[in-house]
């Protein structure tokens, strides 16, 4: 029976997936000051404490609803907070989850931070029973695509006109999904990208 409810934390060999709080708020606020990690991002550039405190108290919101669970990303072994990401749209009955709110600074991006965030997410989700995970996108996020597409995961379609972006116009999303019987092969794809060697300081 999917659970997916606090708290839950998630370990890897370059970081820690911990339960997200609002002591994270000045940290997170100080590593998410680059405005291209919002750029596709639907409530936009978050670049203080005040408006990082609005999003983290908006998906703790989510979360006591019972339709999220949200997670700090903290680097080891320090544990430095370096960004998000969650769980949404939680269906218990038809076993269905995505994981989505997924950002870091651009000094992680296409490191080994990112595809073992993947990995723990992902394994948790069929570990707890999932038929099927969701990842979804705007459709202007090129970078964002090609990287859900790394993954192993199925494009599935478009969803038109899905969401208000930050500025007002209208978002397009890319969907994609993983199944339960597609899950052994991403995972090892993952696993095998995260033996590579990796040499250079993972930083902020």
């Amino acid at each position: 029976m999917m659970d997916f409810r606090p708290p839950v934390t998630m370990e890897g060999r370059y970081i820690r997936l911990v339960p997200l709080t609002r002591d994270h708020i000045g940290p997170l606020a100080r590593v998410g000051k680059d405005p291209g990690i919002w750029q596709w991002m639907p409530y936009g550039y978050r670049g203080t404490d005040e408006s990082m405190g609005r999003l983290v108290d908006l998906i703790l919101e989510n979360q006591a609803a019972g339709t999220a669970l949200a997670f700090t990303t903290v680097l080891r072994p320090d544990d430095q907070p370096v960004g998000m990401t969650r769980y949404l749209g939680i269906d218990r009955p038809n076993r269905n989850v995505e994981v989505g709110g997924t950002w870091l600074p651009p000094s992680l991006w296409r490191t080994p931070v990112n595809t073992e965030s993947k990995l723990l997410m992902l394994n948790h989700a069929f570990e707890e029973g999932c038929v099927r995970v969701q990842l979804k996108t705007d459709s202007r996020n090129v970078r964002s695509q090609h990287a859900i597409e790394r993954l192993g995961s199925q494009r599935e379609g478009v969803l038109r006109q899905h969401m208000v972006r930050a500025d007002g116009t209208f978002r397009d999303s890319v969907v994609y999904s993983i199944l339960r019987p597609e899950w052994p092969s991403v995972r090892s794809r993952l696993e095998e990208a995260l033996q590579r060697p990796w040499s250079r300081p993972l930083t902020v």
